[in-house]
């Protein structure tokens, strides 16, 4: 029997070989793809932040809209109604606060729950061994995990902010949310860019630590709601405010009154910061340790 190749299967290759290819892209959409194979769990977390969205940006045009028509009749009556307006309604740029703040909590629930199986999975099957035998650095492999983690906390915060931003500046008569209200945008950047950087830092820091995905939720959802929990206690219990800090929650907080000033700042404002920087530099270097050791190759 003599042995052919049926050449008519192979097609030639027409593209262009990029010589330094985006690496950390293709492995954070390949996460982000895995991610989304079950679309139960997606259309659970993605829809209460998505909903809070709409709402809070018709409650803003409502806002506007409003408040033109009736200053448009002028009039004492008009300033007691656009006050009034102001009062239900509330401040646009309190709003906007507190929906990042509220859509925070969805954020975590999002980033841990797909986010939790992307260095476990990795370590259970061995694919580090094939990462690595390639000419995949450790740089470039956590920043690709790091990539497909924060885009899930893009989807759950910062794109619904940016939605209500966008509609606050375009229903504002004559730009009227940029010149009164517009360092709203940036602050909601800042806290939005810093809640997904240390959620998705803390997420993968703890995945690196397991094998298994379903161990690494419970310890990235479980470590922050625990310490949570244990921080108001022993501020309490203890009498020391400076406890709280151990509370991703209160760090938080701390960073929101800071930025968006919408509260008076607590006395432990600093330390509550301090504690932010904490829950980024630990799990950062606990995630630096454990990849160099998934590094090798054996």
């Amino acid at each position: 029997m003599k042995a052919s190749t049926h050449t008519e299967v192979y097609r030639p290759f027409e593209g262009q070989l990029l010589a330094r290819p985006m690496r950390p892209a293709v492995l954070a959409w390949s996460g982000i793809r895995l991610g989304f194979r079950k679309k139960l769990p997606a259309f659970l977390l993605f829809t209460p932040p998505t909903v809070n969205a709409l709402a809070y940006a018709v409650m803003v045009y409502l806002r506007y809209s409003m408040a033109e028509q009736v200053g448009s009749e002028g009039g004492f009556q008009a300033i007691q109604a656009q006050s009034a307006l102001k009062e239900l309604l509330g401040d646009v740029a309190r709003n906007v606060a507190q929906f990042a703040e509220m859509s925070a909590f969805f954020a975590l629930l999002a980033m841990t729950w797909f986010g939790a199986g992307m260095i476990a999975d990795d370590r259970r099957i061995g694919a580090n061994l094939l990462y690595f035998s390639r000419p995949v650095t450790r740089i470039t492999y956590i920043a690709g995990k790091w990539l497909g983690v924060a885009f899930f906390g893009v989807v759950t915060l910062l794109a619904p902010a940016v939605l209500i931003l966008l509609t606050a500046t375009l229903a504002s008569p004559d730009w009227s949310f940029l010149r009164e209200e517009g360092a709203v945008i940036p602050q909601t950047f800042t806290y939005a860019a810093a809640w997904i950087a240390v959620v998705s830092t803390l997420v993968l820091g703890l995945s690196s630590l397991v094998q298994r995905r379903s161990v690494a939720l419970v310890l990235s959802f479980g470590s922050v709601m625990v310490l949570h929990g244990l921080a108001e206690g022993a501020a309490e219990i203890f009498e020391l405010p400076q406890l709280r800090a151990l509370s991703l929650f209160n760090d938080f907080s701390a960073l929101a009154a800071g930025l968006f000033g919408h509260r008076d700042l607590n006395p432990e404002h600093d330390v509550l910061l301090l504690g932010l920087v904490a829950w980024t530099l630990v799990p950062a270097l606990l995630l630096w340790r454990q990849v160099r050791k998934m590094e090798v190759v054996g």
